[in-house]
Parts: C-alpha cells; structure tokens; sequence
C-alpha cells in the first residue's frame, strides 16, 4: 500500500460525520413545532406596516396605560388581570378588551380570550399552565378609540 493513503479517507470519514450530524439535527429541529415558529400572516403585517405605525401612534395618544398579571396555575388554569387606565389615571370602562398570550416555550399555540369588566379592571381564566416568560398582547376597543400594547409578563 502507498504511503499516506489514509489521509483522503480520513478527510472523507470527517465530511460524512459532518453531514450526517446536520442531517440529525436538521430532522430533530424538523419534529419540533415550536422550532420552525414564525409569527401568523408576517407578510400582509409587513405589507400594512404604515397603517401599523399609525394605529400604533393613535393608541400612543390616547395616553392609556395597562398592567398585566397571571395569577398561580390551579388545575392548569391561571387567573389573567388587567389593569387599563386612561390618561387622568382613571380606570378605562366599557371597553372590549381582547388578548393573546404567548408562551416563549410553546409559540406555535397562542392562547386568544375576550376579558371580561369586574370592579377596576378586566380579567380572565386562561388555560395556560406553564409558568414562565409570557407576551400578552392587548387590545382595547371602546367606541372609536383603539388601544395597543404588548407586555413581557413572568408567571408563577
């Protein structure tokens, strides 16, 4: 045999490993639904970004301010309130208040609830066990006026 012959099939055996490995992660990465998660419709919110801006810039006019808890999970249900306060620090009444809530470990399934109004603020039983980093998305509507806001949230 010639002197160095193993050095072609040693640089070949590397190359396989390397693709072999890529494949393997490629495929695990594949199964995973949360791996491949992109946010719904990105491209007509792309498109409508200047009509995004601007609802964004009335709500930011409006001067409201909301604050979001989750309360501790029961029997894989947890308590979701919100707080929504109009510019004089008054609580925002009459308003339809929507959210969406999505878990960073679970992004493929955004849980979506209608608030229901109590005393001074708007609430909601979710069924959203895991505990963890949340975005809660809200939006409020009351009349022609149109509240925004997104939130990071940690429940218990």
């Amino acid at each position: 045999m010639k002197k160095g012959w193993q050095w072609p099939v040693l640089i070949t055996a590397a190359l396989l490993f390397t693709v072999g490995a890529n494949v393997v992660m490629f495929v695990a990465a594949g199964g995973d639904p949360n791996g491949t998660v992109v946010e719904p419709d990105y491209y007509r919110k792309a498109v409508d970004w200047d009509r995004t801006m601007a609802r964004r810039a009335a709500s930011d006019r409006l001067a409201w301010s909301s604050s979001v808890t989750l309360g501790a999970a029961v029997d894989g249900r947890r308590d979701l309130r919100l707080a929504l306060r109009d510019a004089t620090g008054a609580p925002v009444r009459d308003a339809n208040v929507t959210v969406t809530l999505i878990h960073n470990l679970q992004a493929s399934t955004p849980l979506q609830a209608a608030l229901t109004a109590r005393e001074d603020a708007y609430a909601a039983v979710m069924d959203a066990a895991r505990s963890g980093q949340w975005e809660v998305r809200v939006e409020a509507r009351r009349g022609t006026e149109r509240y925004t806001t997104s939130a990071r949230v940690e429940a218990p």
